[in-house]
C-alpha cells in the first residue's frame, strides 16, 4: 500500500448473537419425567386398591378406574419416549456429526428455500464458500484426529461469529459454508473477512508438533441476485470465487467477478486485505 493512500474500512456488520442449538422439533418431557410420573401414579394406584380391599362392595367403575389410568399413563409415557427419539432422529437427520453443522442435504434445501424468499421479496442473500488452506497437508503430517479436532473448532468458531438467522454447513471434505439471508455482498465480504482474521488468530497445539501450529482459510463469496439466478449458479459463484483466493495465493477473501451493471464497484474487502491485527485467542490442543 503507497504512503498517500488511505486505508477503506470493512462495511459494519451486525454484533452476532447466541445461536439457537440445532433442533428440528421442540423438547418434549425428559424420558427420566415421565418415568417418574407413571411409577408415582403406579403406587397411588396401588395404595387405592389396599384402601379399597377392606370394603364389602365397589361399583364396577371403581374397581375398573385404576386399570384406566394406569393404561392411560403408560400410553403417554410410551408417547415422550417416542417423541424423544423422534427429535433426536431428525436433528441427526440434517447435522454433521463431527462440526455440528448442517450437513450438505440440508443446506441444499435451506439455500433453494432462501433464493425462493430472496425472490419473492425483492432482497439479497448470499454464500461463503470456506475451505481450510492445505488441510491434507496437515492431515499427512499431524494426523487425521488432528485435523478432525482443527475443523470441529473452526466450525465452532464460525457458529459463534455470525447471526443468529445464518445458516452454516460442512459443505463436503475440509470445505464448509454460510447460507447469509438478506445480506448484500458487501456486507457478505466483510463478514468473510472478520471470519478469516478470527481463524488467523488461532493456535493449535498438535501432538506431533514442537509449537503451535495456525492455519488459514480462504473465502469465496457470491451473491443473488447479483451474480447468479438460482440455487445451482449461486454456488458455483462462490465455488469460482473460493478458487480465485486460492489462486492469489490462499488466506483470502475474494468475490465472484461477474456482475449485472459493468462498472459496479468492487467491495474495499476484495480489493484489499485490511491491516488487521491479530486476536490472540487461547492455544487449542488438538
Amino acid at each position: 500500500m503507497s504512503g498517500g493512500e488511505a486505508q477503506l474500512p470493512l462495511p459494519a456488520i451486525p454484533p452476532a448473537t447466541p445461536r439457537p442449538r440445532l433442533t428440528a422439533l421442540p423438547a418434549y418431557v425428559p424420558l427420566r419425567s415421565a418415568a417418574a410420573i407413571f411409577a408415582t401414579a403406579a403406587l397411588l394406584l396401588a395404595l387405592w386398591r389396599f384402601l379399597a380391599a377392606g370394603r364389602p362392595t365397589l361399583p364396577l367403575w371403581a374397581e375398573v378406574l385404576p386399570d384406566l389410568i394406569l393404561l392411560l399413563l403408560a400410553c403417554l409415557a410410551l408417547s415422550a419416549v417416542f417423541l424423544r427419539e423422534l427429535t433426536r432422529t431428525a436433528k441427526l437427520a440434517i447435522t454433521d456429526g463431527l462440526t455440528g453443522l448442517f450437513n450438505h442435504r440440508h443446506m441444499q434445501q435451506r439455500l433453494a428455500e432462501e433464493v425462493a424468499r430472496a425472490e419473492r421479496f425483492g432482497h439479497p442473500a448470499s454464500v461463503l464458500m470456506i475451505d481450510i488452506d492445505r488441510f491434507k497437508r496437515f492431515n499427512g503430517t499431524y494426523g487425521h484426529q488432528a485435523g478432525d479436532r482443527v475443523l470441529a473448532a473452526i466450525a465452532r468458531l464460525i457458529r459463534e461469529t455470525i447471526r443468529a438467522t445464518d445458516i452454516p454447513a460442512r459443505y463436503g471434505g475440509e470445505e464448509l459454508a454460510v447460507i447469509l439471508p438478506q445480506t448484500s455482498l458487501v456486507n457478505a465480504c466483510g463478514l468473510a473477512e472478520r471470519l478469516r482474521v478470527a481463524v488467523e488468530g488461532l493456535k493449535f497445539q498438535p501432538r506431533r508438533a514442537a509449537h503451535p501450529i495456525r492455519v488459514t482459510i480462504s473465502v469465496g463469496v457470491a451473491t443473488y441476485p447479483n451474480h447468479a439466478a438460482g440455487t445451482a449458479e449461486l454456488l458455483d459463484g462462490a465455488d469460482q470465487a473460493l478458487f480465485q483466493a486460492k489462486r492469489d495465493g490462499r488466506n483470502l477473501v475474494r468475490a465472484f467477478e461477474r456482475r449485472e451493471q459493468p462498472g459496479e464497484p468492487m467491495p474495499a474487502a476484495e480489493r484489499r486485505r485490511p491491516a488487521v491485527a491479530l486476536v490472540q485467542l487461547p492455544l487449542i490442543k488438538v
